[in-house]
C-alpha cells in the first residue's frame, strides 16, 4: 500500500501502462502539479516500479518506463477497472477499454484464484496468518478467529 495507496501513484502507473512516459505528457494528462509529479516519480523509481531513462541529452530529459515490478503493480490498477466501469460509468460508457496486443480483442479484467482459475468472490474468503505474521499464538488466534475455528473443526 506504500506504493499504490497514494492518490497519484496508481494514475501514474496507469498512464505509463498506456504509453505515456514523459514528464510533460504525464503532467498534462493527469493535470498534476509539477512538484507533486516529480516527487511521485522519484518515489516510484526508488521503489523499483519505474525506471528513469535519458532520451535527450541537451537539456537532459527523461522518460519513465515500467519495470517488471511496475507491470505487477499495473495488474492491481487493471483489476480495479471493472469496478469503475460498472459502478461509475456503466456498460457501454467506459472511458477507456484495454485490448490484447496480439489478438486485438477487448480484455475484461477479473480477479481469479491462481489455483482454480475461478473468479474470486470476497464473500467466500477468510484470512489466516502468513509466514511473516508474528508467531505469538494468542495474537494470531484473536486476529484470525475464523481461521482457527475452521482448523479445529473436524468437518
Amino acid at each position: 500500500m506504500d506504493v499504490l495507496g497514494d492518490w497519484w501513484n496508481p494514475l501514474i502507473i496507469r498512464e505509463c501502462l498506456y504509453g505515456v512516459t514523459r514528464f510533460d505528457e504525464l503532467q498534462g494528462w493527469l493535470n498534476i502539479g509539477r512538484n507533486i509529479l516529480a516527487q511521485r516519480l522519484a518515489k516510484l523509481v526508488d521503489q523499483g516500479i519505474l525506471e528513469r531513462r535519458l532520451y535527450q541529452e541537451r537539456p537532459p530529459r527523461y522518460e519513465y518506463q515500467l519495470t517488471e515490478k511496475g507491470y505487477d503493480a499495473a495488474k492491481v490498477v487493471i483489476a480495479t477497472m471493472p469496478f469503475g466501469d460498472e459502478w461509475m460509468f456503466g456498460e457501454g460508457r467506459e472511458p477507456i477499454r484495454i485490448y490484447d496486443r496480439e489478438t486485438h480483442q477487448r480484455v475484461r479484467p477479473v480477479v481469479v484464484d491462481a489455483n482454480t482459475g475461478e473468479p474470486i468472490d470476497p464473500r467466500q474468503l477468510y484470512a489466516g496468518p502468513g509466514p511473516a505474521f508474528p508467531p505469538v499464538d494468542d495474537v494470531r488466534r484473536r486476529r484470525f478467529v475464523e481461521y482457527y475455528e475452521r482448523r479445529s473443526d473436524p468437518g
